[in-house]
């Protein structure tokens, strides 16, 4: 029962600090419609459970940093840094009877693949500039109200551009991202899909066929099968 009750902890303290950037984010954007917060968190953080093992990750796109970082200063704050990468959370951990076992920061970043959905492949920068490290530390804070679990989660940060100098994800399309951990040490292999748009900020209307509200992901009205 303890390894269950101690995952359970787990899975809420990643709740505790997700839902305060979900906050943020709903106070700045300019929207046609009401954000659906519950919606928003399941879109972009996702959880691992495997046996013993929790492996978590959140994507935090520009939206959601922007306003993380700038807060009420935004207007002064130059956050522009942020459009060039693609930044995640992700915490890997081990549930040994009376302890956590934590993956390191080099442990994490050394098992991480991000790939397209064309396929294009990236591995997270060795070295974040000075700048940028900075307003990620900026945006743990704004996330964690100094949570003491955040001391184990670690950024990732991939060019938001491929070799060709291509943008390997359009978060206002229909697109794909697919970020893997490889198996290594005590760690399993742990993959982690994102879809966009995201419904939680995308009005995507009403079926023309039936009148019913969809969401923006959706191919096929799910009510009457007209294709959207």
């Amino acid at each position: 029962m303890k390894p269950v009750l101690t995952r359970f902890k787990l899975l809420y303290i990643l709740f505790s600090i997700v839902m305060p950037v979900c906050w943020f984010s709903a106070a700045g954007w300019t929207t046609k419609h009401n954000i659906d917060l519950g919606e928003f968190i399941k879109e972009i953080t996702i959880i691992n459970v495997n046996d013993r093992q929790t492996q978590s990750a959140i994507w935090l796109p520009f939206e959601f940093n922007a306003n993380a970082v700038g807060g009420k200063d935004k207007k002064t704050t130059d956050i522009s840094i942020l459009k060039s990468y693609l930044i995640f959370m992700v915490q890997c951990s081990i549930d040994r009877q009376d302890r956590h076992i934590f993956a390191s920061q080099d442990e994490i970043t050394g098992r991480a693949i991000l790939e397209s959905s064309t396929s294009a492949k990236l591995k997270p920068l060795a070295s974040v500039p000075q700048e940028l490290s900075a307003k990620l530390e900026s945006i743990k804070a704004a996330m964690t109200g100094g949570n003491a679990s955040a001391a184990n989660m670690y950024f990732l940060v991939f060019d938001l551009n491929d070799s060709a100098g291509k943008s390997i994800i359009d978060s206002s399309t229909r697109d794909k991202l697919t970020l893997t951990l490889g198996s290594a040490g005590l760690f399993d292999r742990a993959e982690f899909v994102w879809h966009t748009p995201f419904d939680a900020t995308t009005d995507a209307g009403a079926c023309l066929k039936c009148g019913e509200k969809i969401k923006a992901k959706w191919h096929y009205c799910p009510w009457c099968g007209n294709k959207l």
